[in-house]
């Protein structure tokens, strides 16, 4: 007997020695009422936009080429064979035969429509090559230091969609330049992400389609989807094909932030927030603040001046963080318990 009363007397005191913990009440946060969107994100490689070649009509002597790097824009020189400046026009046509007044044609609307830009003549371009056109045609003969024949030959000027970013050169100064020869190779000189889009994902994107691109270190831009492949494909993996679920659906996007918020950066690793679902003028709480309760209903905890209580929701669109939730219980600026803060 005394055993056991000394044993109970003991388990007192060590009861009274320590004491048990108080639960510390859980992180809140606000009911907040706005706007909520989805998104997905997918990694992208950003870059120059076009892959451009930039090829030899005239045969002759290579005397000067353009460095890699150089961007060349209309009316600069792209190369020059036997001394004589080759420049750079706008367009999509090459110029494929001798352009005068017997002619008449898109390729002379395109020669026009240089010449207008270029400040060598001030009429409306259209395909008829008119006298206007052989005076034009002089005063840029001119400015160059050409004879002033009136009259274009194919190679007088190379064609490109617009300004050329030099990426490499075929061509050695000295060496011949031949009809048909590459010898500038180049991009244009905007901005653009290729991304390799999750099949999974087809959905999310569409052309035209405004997109957010996140830099390196936290940037971000503003680009528009220009193309998006028709096919998926399957990355080799270890020599073998991988699942149906990595098949990829290439898409090209257009960066249409100025340049000066690259913030320097041109090219590399990026990634591009493709939006989806959104939702105008909802409540929304942090998706950890959503419990389960007996029955399996959705639910979350408010906590106030009166202590804690349990408001069943009807959970909506889910974000990566947030969840629009419902119910008649709930008002926007009450705090909810969010157990993973």
């Amino acid at each position: 007997m005394w055993i056991a009363a000394i044993a109970l007397l003991a388990t007192a005191c060590t009861s009274q020695a320590q004491p048990q913990a108080e639960q510390k009440p859980l992180p809140t946060a606000p009911v907040t009422r706005g706007d909520l969107v989805s998104s997905i994100q997918q990694p992208g490689q950003l870059g120059y936009v076009g892959s451009i070649q930039l090829v030899a009509q005239r045969q002759g002597t290579v005397t000067a080429m353009p460095g890699v790097g150089h961007v060349i824009s209309r009316g600069q020189q792209v190369y020059a064979v036997d001394q004589r400046s080759i420049p750079l026009f706008y367009g999509t046509l090459p110029f494929y035969r001798p352009l005068n007044r017997a002619v008449k044609g898109e390729d002379v609307r395109q020669l026009e429509r240089n010449l207008v830009d270029l400040g060598h003549a001030t009429f409306t371009p259209d395909d008829t090559y008119t006298t206007a056109t052989v005076n034009a045609v002089k005063r840029w003969q001119k400015s160059l230091g050409l004879t002033e024949t009136g009259t274009v030959e194919p190679g007088d000027a190379l064609v490109a969609a617009g300004p050329v970013r030099v990426t490499a050169t075929n061509g050695l100064v000295g060496a011949m330049a031949r009809p048909g020869e590459a010898l500038v190779t180049g991009t244009g000189t905007e901005h653009g992400v290729h991304v390799d889009l999750d099949r999974r994902h087809r959905s999310m994107a569409a052309v035209d389609q405004t997109v957010q691109v996140r830099l390196f270190g936290g940037r971000s831009v503003t680009g528009v989807v220009r193309t998006i492949e028709s096919t998926a494909t399957q990355p080799p993996q270890n020599g073998q094909n991988t699942s149906q679920d990595r098949q990829t659906i290439g898409v090209d996007i257009l960066i249409t932030s100025p340049q000066t918020e690259l913030g320097g950066v041109f090219e590399g690793p990026v990634t591009v927030i493709f939006p989806g679902e959104s939702r105008r003028g909802v409540l929304t709480v942090p998706v950890e603040a959503l419990t389960v309760v007996p029955g399996g209903a959705y639910a979350v905890v408010v906590v106030d001046q009166n202590g804690r209580h349990t408001i069943e929701v009807e959970p909506g669109l889910f974000t990566a963080s947030r969840v629009e939730i419902t119910s008649p219980g709930l008002v926007e600026g009450m705090r909810v318990e969010v157990p993973t803060i």
